[in-house]
């Protein structure tokens, strides 16, 4: 549990989240590589309102707790690597949005293969993201938030 700013932050929740989208976009992409029928069509548009849920879900925490957090730390390399994962996700979204919009049904059903392909991609990025928060934001945070409680000399059972 971090305590960035004073504000609890479990990690492991926003870990979890990862692990929920990488599935739902796991099983929209293997649904894509092989959609036939009016039912695949419907399947896809189902892991797609799941996806939609789940990152809507992990963007408001990462929107509303952790990033405000993070620019407004002491540390201008954790500020920086802020900015420009919010500058990312904006990109990401924007592009998450889109495929969301574009892919209708009808139309996943009418044009799969463009579907399997547009999938692909925007299921990759999402996974490259989700990857890069793993490896490189959530220990940044882990670290600043372990500086934070030194140098408050906040030792944990200290009397």
């Amino acid at each position: 549990m971090c305590r960035l700013g004073g504000i609890a932050m479990d990690v492991e929740i926003l870990k979890a989240q990862h692990r929920r989208i990488i599935r739902l976009g796991s099983a929209l992409g293997g649904l894509a590589e092989i959609l036939k029928t009016q039912d695949d069509a419907s399947r896809a548009r189902e892991l797609m309102t799941a996806l939609n849920a789940a990152l809507i879900e992990h963007l408001a925490i990462e929107d509303g707790e952790l990033y405000p957090v993070l620019l407004r730390s002491d540390d201008p390399s954790v500020r920086q690597l802020a900015e420009d994962y919010v500058d990312d996700m904006g990109a990401v979204s924007g592009a998450w949005a889109h495929y969301f919009d574009e892919w209708s049904q009808a139309r996943i059903l009418s044009d799969r293969r463009r579907f399997a392909t547009a999938s692909k991609g925007l299921i990759g990025a999402l996974a490259h993201r989700v990857a890069r928060e793993d490896d490189t934001l959530y220990p940044a945070m882990e670290a600043a938030d372990a500086r934070s409680s030194s140098m408050k000399g906040g030792a944990v059972g200290a009397s």
